[in-house]
């Protein structure tokens, strides 16, 4: 079996990376934005903005991306909870959100899934002294990754950018676990990265 490192996509996605790699339509802000503290994300596009909101596109029973599962520790494809959202800062998408959690661990250890509505998930996974969290894996998604082809649906300008970079991580919180994906848009390529936390 292969390391997480070096799991592709089924369709449309490089290999998941521990660097991001360099890419010239990533302009340095960006790249603060996506490589920077590892802190909330949320608390970053906060203090980034005059007015931050989430929208919920959907929470559900799901099939994983193929190259979700794996990472997810599940020993094949089976049904996850999938939770996507945007955030949006003053009124543009900054990033588009894919949490998946093993179903039959949702209840028992992220018991505030179910009631999160459109309050951002960071509010709560980094305020728990239970939560820990693997390193950042990175990722160029090219619009025929099936996270890009999901995303068309809300964000249907977006087709036909060539990139979207993007970072996934891993929460653990007593046996279960959840992979967070964040797709960084084009509205992060100029809006201030605040400067990183000592």
């Amino acid at each position: 079996m292969t390391g997480p490192l070096q799991r592709h996509a089924r369709r449309g996605g490089g290999a998941w990376q521990a660097h991001l790699p360099y890419d010239a339509t990533i302009s340095p802000n960006l790249r603060r934005w996506v490589t920077g503290d590892a802190g909330s994300l949320t608390a970053r596009l906060v203090s980034a903005s005059s007015r931050f909101r989430v929208t919920r596109l959907a929470q559900r029973l799901a099939m994983p991306y193929a190259d979700e599962w794996q990472a997810l520790g599940l020993p094949a494809p089976a049904p996850v909870l999938t939770r996507e959202v945007m955030l949006v800062c003053d009124d543009e998408t900054a990033i588009y959100a894919h949490t998946v959690v093993m179903a039959r661990h949702a209840r028992r250890d992220w018991p505030f899934l179910r009631g999160l509505g459109e309050r951002p998930l960071g509010g709560r996974l980094f305020v728990d002294p239970r939560v820990s969290r693997t390193p950042f894996e990175f990722a160029r998604l090219r619009p025929d990754h099936p996270m890009r082809v999901a995303m068309r649906r809300v964000l249907p300008d977006l087709a036909r950018t060539p990139m979207l970079p993007a970072r996934r991580s891993v929460f653990h919180r007593g046996g279960g676990a959840m992979l967070v994906t964040e797709v960084f848009l084009p509205d992060l390529q100029s809006r201030p990265a605040p400067v990183r936390r000592p």
